[in-house]
């Protein structure tokens, strides 16, 4: 989307403009002010990830502390998947994790 921002240089209040290749950016006139000072601004932006690379959210790193032989830490690190997915987890995970800490039950 061609959408810029620009600052006024007189006010310095800050906008956001639809700006097409085609349309001449000097001459704009500030919303606020009516000034022809605006500088256009470098904007952030976002991305969103494909589901096949968001398979891979966790750093090598996480499972630096994961012991795979004890219960406890396989469950503490399953805890922090959970809160790094932010509970959007399958339906059987939260059994199979109860499971996996409670063995005997």
């Amino acid at each position: 989307m061609p959408i810029h921002e620009f600052r006024c240089d007189q006010c310095g209040q800050r906008q956001a403009r639809l700006i097409y290749s085609w349309t001449p950016a000097d001459g704009l006139e500030c919303r606020g002010c009516g000034a022809n000072d605006l500088t256009r601004l470098v904007s952030g932006f976002s991305f969103h990830r494909s589901w096949g690379d968001s398979l891979n959210w966790m750093p090598d790193n996480s499972t630096a502390d994961l012991d795979n032989q004890h219960a406890g830490s396989i469950d503490a690190h399953l805890g922090r998947m959970d809160e790094a997915m932010g509970g959007r987890v399958t339906p059987d995970f939260h059994e199979h994790r109860h499971e996996i800490a409670h063995p005997d039950d």
